[in-house]
């Protein structure tokens, strides 16, 4: 295995007592450590959490150019078997996350969904150029980000610089297929997005609840950012994301 950029890189299992299980999965360019304030949440309430680090990602730019969609799912699904011993298990997903849970919600049974700033559209339109525009430049830089606005979180706002602009063909195929997947999906589900996201278009939120259908819960964020996780209003994830898997 590649070398870990940090050590909040590393995948994550929190034992818990009550049966059942939580799959965590981060986002694009992510780590498990994004999930790690949640997941002691999630697992003070006795939840076993379980956070894998997808093919590519915690290690170098170089090794994400080597992995994509089929092995990010392989790696949900895994996680989901590993913790199938579990009375029911539950899929939760920031951004790219988000949209592996919905495709992983069949093939691992699971018993909810949720996801957190899943980008079903994209704020920045020259993502779908990336299926051409990758032979002409291979590597795309993230924009520069004001400072974090809660320093508690701020050790854990870790990601590469950037992406290599082929993996944002992948993710593009990815929320084509989530779209699809979620018309077919018929199990409790969480769709949370905030008003402000920078990049994925909150119309992704509309859209994904109303596709997941009326037994759907929702959560309006009004001053979170794309990582809404480690952001002011990530109380209320928490709170939404123990009242959906509960039921």
């Amino acid at each position: 295995m590649t070398d870990l950029f940090h050590s909040l890189a590393a995948p994550f299992q929190l034992p818990g007592d009550n049966g059942e299980a939580v799959v965590a999965i981060h986002g694009f360019t992510g780590i498990p450590g994004h999930w790690r304030l949640a997941a002691e949440v999630l697992n003070q309430h006795g939840y076993t959490v379980i956070a894998p680090l997808l093919p590519g990602h915690g290690t170098s730019v170089s090794d994400m150019e080597r992995h994509g969609a089929a092995d990010w799912l392989r790696a949900v699904v895994d996680a989901a078997v590993s913790v199938k011993g579990h009375r029911r298990v539950h899929l939760a997903g920031l951004s790219l996350g988000g949209l592996l849970a919905i495709l992983a919600a069949g093939p691992t049974n699971a018993a909810t969904i949720s996801t957190i700033s899943a980008p079903l559209r994209f704020r920045h339109k020259s993502i779908y150029l990336a299926p051409l525009l990758h032979h002409f430049r291979p590597y795309t830089p993230w924009p520069p980000s004001p400072p974090p606005s809660e320093l508690e979180t701020a050790e854990l706002l870790l990601t590469y610089p950037g992406f290599p602009t082929k993996k944002a063909a992948d993710l593009l195929v990815v929320a084509r297929h989530a779209r699809k997947a979620a018309r077919r999906l018929r199990r409790p589900g969480l769709v949370v997005h905030s008003a402000v996201d920078e990049t994925a278009d909150p119309r992704s939120g509309i859209k994904l609840a109303r596709l997941l259908g009326p037994g759907t819960q929702t959560l309006w964020l009004t001053s979170s950012g794309h990582n809404a996780l480690l952001d002011k209003e990530r109380d209320l994830i928490y709170t939404a994301l123990l009242n959906r898997i509960a039921t």
